[in-house]
């Protein structure tokens, strides 16, 4: 089969439907390759909208517990306070306990008590070496 002759006029229409082939595929691949670039930034703001959600909500989980931990520590504080004043007290009791002082009629009888003590002890052994 032969083709049929062609004039140059022909020949250059036919030469400029080749090339705008080319050109209209070539501009289909860049279009195609436009199309995966701009879903692959569609994902990627997705992604990222996705983590900074993440970010909020571990930020906020992070601020509640900091803020229950201050909360908590103020309450300890309160706790050891009110302890630590109790004990103060407690203490304080004790020590006016102990530094009671003895009166004279008490002082007295301690005195006569340990007189009478050695005296019968000085008696028992006198008359345990005179039998």
């Amino acid at each position: 089969m032969t083709s049929p002759q062609r004039s140059s006029g022909e020949n250059d229409a036919y030469t400029r439907g080749l090339d705008a082939g080319r050109i209209e595929q070539r501009l289909q691949g860049h279009d195609d390759h436009f199309e995966k670039i701009n879903g692959s930034i569609d994902e990627m703001t997705q992604a990222l909208q996705n983590l900074t959600d993440e970010l909020r909500s571990n930020v906020s989980k992070f601020s509640a517990d900091v803020t229950s931990d201050r909360r908590d520590a103020g309450e300890r504080e309160k706790i050891a306070v009110t302890v630590a004043a109790a004990l103060v007290e407690k203490a304080t009791n004790v020590r006016e306990e102990k530094t009671q002082r003895w009166t004279a009629l008490q002082r007295l009888f301690a005195v006569l008590g340990a007189v009478m003590l050695i005296a019968n002890f000085t008696l028992a052994i006198y008359l345990t070496l005179n039998r």
